[in-house]
């Protein structure tokens, strides 16, 4: 048995899947450490679930703009960049940080909503957008630099 797992490491189209998924996997895991005791510190734990909304409203306007494939993550990282700047600035007004992104969160997954049933979309289009495949395989060097 250990044999066959020590063999895994000697193909060397193995050893860069299983190292570039570890590396994506590491500097994920690194980054939410360092920022998630300051979020939750500043009332904004929230946060994660409502960009996420955001970003469906964003891939949905990549949908409805025709810009599906490869583009969608260029598509939807600067509009979740400004909504976080945006959400920051919100929450240091009278509105509470998680009352902020509770509302940004509900408006952009009903834009989102809106615009990918009038695109003529599919929740598997939609679904491949944000979770993308299930496989290590499919990792490319890209998708490790944006996350």
């Amino acid at each position: 048995m250990i044999e066959n797992f020590l063999s895994l490491f000697t193909s060397p189209a193995i050893l860069k899947i299983i190292l570039t998924a570890l590396a994506c996997g590491l500097s994920v895991a690194v980054c939410s450490a360092l920022l998630g005791v300051n979020l939750v510190l500043k009332k904004y734990s929230m946060i994660g679930d409502g960009l996420s909304h955001v970003g469906f409203g964003a891939l949905s306007i990549a949908a409805a703009l025709k810009l599906g494939g490869s583009y969608t993550l260029e598509i939807a990282l600067p509009i979740v960049i400004v909504a976080a700047f945006f959400l920051l600035k919100m929450g240091k007004s009278k509105v509470g940080g998680d009352a902020a992104i509770a509302v940004v969160s509900v408006v952009s997954l009903s834009v989102g909503t809106i615009l990918l049933n009038l695109s003529g979309g599919t929740a598997s289009d939609a679904c491949n957008s944000l979770f993308g495949s299930s496989s290590l395989i499919t990792i490319t060097f890209k998708d490790m630099m944006l996350s």
